[in-house]
């Protein structure tokens, strides 16, 4: 947003249904380090922007990098979007950040506030910089240099604690000292690199979370979210939330239905259930029809294909979906069973056939390569597979390389050149030409998120150093090598920070 906006609420908010215009006697910002779209489109972001406002004399407004492609850019600082405050006039600036390459958009988020980007450098009477969000549950290290504390972990019970410090109006000093006392509060200038274990919702008593506006702005139009569970009871290897770390845990059905009918929800065109295993959870059906017979068009965030059955698609489509999403994270069954995924060919197969019944446009399928052990007879697998899909329905497949996480089985499964990645899908690409739409997400940038999802502090000076480098692919090699003449035990010592973890054994682990 430009200075000259100032003191005035940005123009997005008139596509947005549910703003809350408060004052209060103490004020902070929640700021989300990308755009509009995508923030709005974070369930756990408007979560802490409902629970941050219930107090009475505690107000929470929120800021994003850029709401518009005007305000992508400018170089202007960013004001919050309710009032059009600079985020120094602020009691604290706390941040949403869901991912490892967002941690850039945190620097120049930082840096256009008129805020020096590490911690240390800021005057002690500058707002403490608060952060939270998905990314705790994978490698918080890389951030120590440039937050003064950091919340691990699922935030919804630490939010009330959080809050009632900020309303008493206590320094960013004695904040600190708070923190550095409580059970998932990591102060890295106190803690250093002894992260505490991340917070974990225990029962429904939290759940289900429910949003607090909807927008035609956000990436996912016209949509309010509603969470239907939390954690996931899969064991897939490559993913942070999988059980047992993070058991799925459920509301009963009428608990979700009956928000369906408050006014959020009822002035919505559509309704986004929310959970890393939304199909997994037993009456996502019947929530669904609820959903529909109120007249709404419904999004679901995850679908396995398992799941598809013919009552199952007939609701999707009569909820308004026109393609069929699902992810097989692998590109063999023998992979699929190697990564605990549970999935089996003939399940993909009978979602394409579904439909292709409904009369869908298509159906998508995210796949994973790059893993432990793979050989060109799985890519051979998936090109079968893809060609099979494409006779029944229009195709699309997205290639992922995979980025080893901490706090998985995988954390030490080496990230594949590449060079490799570009062969794979040069590979498939003439494979299934003409035939199916294959699209790959970016091996360079894959490769600088596997290093920030591996290493520690000095990996994050790294990030900023390719920051102000310009962040072209080159000056993050250049960062990077730097870091690796100075201390190339860095991303070693992250990993073994993971060892409390159970680990899976893979060939070719370094």
């Amino acid at each position: 947003m430009s200075t000259l906006d100032a003191g005035r609420r940005h123009p997005i908010l008139d596509q947005e249904t549910g703003t809350l215009y408060r004052r209060g006697r103490r004020e902070v910002v929640l700021c989300y380090p990308n755009s509009y779209a995508v923030a709005g489109s974070s369930l756990g972001f408007q979560v802490a922007y409902r629970k941050l406002n219930a107090r009475p004399s505690l107000s929470c407004q929120r800021a994003v990098l850029w709401a518009t492609e005007a305000d992508r850019h400018s170089d202007g600082r960013p004001l919050s979007l309710e009032h059009g405050m600079p985020l120094t006039d602020f009691d604290a600036i706390l941040v949403s950040m869901a991912y490892e390459l967002d941690l850039v958009h945190l620097f120049e988020l930082l840096d256009r506030a008129g805020l020096d980007v590490f911690a240390d450098k800021r005057p002690a009477d500058a707002p403490p910089v608060i952060l939270g969000g998905p990314i705790t549950q994978s490698n918080a290290l890389p951030l120590a240099p440039f937050v003064d504390v950091v919340v691990m972990g699922e935030a919804d019970a630490a939010l009330d604690t959080l809050a009632s410090w900020l309303d008493t109006g206590v320094d960013r000093a004695e904040l600190l000292r708070l923190a550095a006392d409580e059970p998932g509060f990591w102060v890295p200038s106190l803690h250093g690199d002894a992260v505490p274990d991340v917070l974990s919702v225990q029962g429904s008593a939290h759940i289900p979370a429910r949003g607090v506006w909807f927008s035609s702005a956000a990436e996912f139009r016209d949509m309010a979210l509603l969470e239907t569970s939390r954690g996931c009871p899969r064991y897939c290897r490559f993913c942070v939330v999988r059980a047992p770390a993070s058991p799925m845990r459920s509301p009963e059905l009428e608990r979700v239905t009956a928000l369906l009918d408050e006014p959020l929800y009822a002035a919505a065109p559509r309704v986004g259930f929310v959970g890393a295993a939304v199909s997994d959870w037993p009456p996502i059906k019947e929530a669904i029809a609820a959903a529909i017979d109120r007249g709404k068009g419904i999004g679901v965030s995850s679908l396995r294909a398992d799941r598809l059955d013919e009552e199952f698609v007939d609701l999707l489509r009569a909820g308004g979906y026109r393609t069929l999403t699902v992810a097989s994270d692998a590109p063999s069954q023998r992979m699929r069973g190697k990564m605990m995924k549970g999935l089996r060919e003939r399940h993909f197969v009978a979602a394409a056939e579904h439909a292709r019944r409904v009369g869908m446009t298509g159906l998508k399928m995210y796949v994973i390569v790059g893993l432990p052990e793979e050989t060109d007879a799985d890519l051979d697998e998936l090109i079968d597979l893809g060609q099979r899909l494409s006779q029944r329905v229009r195709t699309a497949i997205t290639i992922s390389p995979l980025v080893p996480k901490l706090h998985t089985p995988l954390v030490d499964a080496p990230f594949a050149p590449v060079a490799v990645h570009r062969a794979t899908l040069e590979r498939i690409r003439r494979a299934l030409a003409r035939r199916v739409d294959v699209r790959f997400d970016s091996p360079r940038w894959a490769w600088i998120e596997y290093r920030l999802s591996q290493g520690g502090a000095a990996t994050g000076k790294a990030a900023w150093q390719a920051w102000r480098d310009g962040g072209s692919h080159a000056a993050w090699k250049r960062a990077f090598a730097a870091l690796d003449r100075a201390d190339p035990g860095e991303e070693r010592g992250a990993s073994r920070a993971a060892r409390q973890h159970d680990l899976w054994p893979v060939a070719g682990a370094r």
